[in-house]
């Protein structure tokens, strides 16, 4: 019992690691997806958020409950959250070789 509760607990966070970022371009990104967004700008600082809204000419992330937006112009480079396979077969082959050796 004690270790299914363990087992519980822990899953969540295994698959947190599961994911990484993509960089895509700024076309590639759609409204439908209300996707995780880290967005460099020109000025060099890294803004990370939850997509709110995009058009041809800025961004709007929600970060820390607070609404921020971004110009086109602005933006260096974009990367979105995709989730990982190869990340999630290594954590799962790992839990499963360290399960044996006890």
């Amino acid at each position: 019992m004690k270790k299914q509760i363990l087992l519980l607990l822990f899953i969540p966070l295994v698959f947190q690691g599961c994911f990484s970022y993509e960089t895509v371009k700024y076309s590639q990104i759609s409204n439908d997806k209300k996707q995780k967004i880290i967005i460099e700008t020109v000025y060099e600082e890294n803004i990370k958020g939850k997509l709110i809204y995009i058009d041809e000419k800025q961004i709007t992330l929600k970060k820390s409950g607070e609404l921020k937006s971004v110009s086109k112009e602005e933006i260096k480079n974009v990367s979105v959250r995709k989730f990982s396979i190869y990340k999630t077969s290594e954590v799962v082959i790992g839990q499963f070789i360290n399960s044996k050796k006890n």
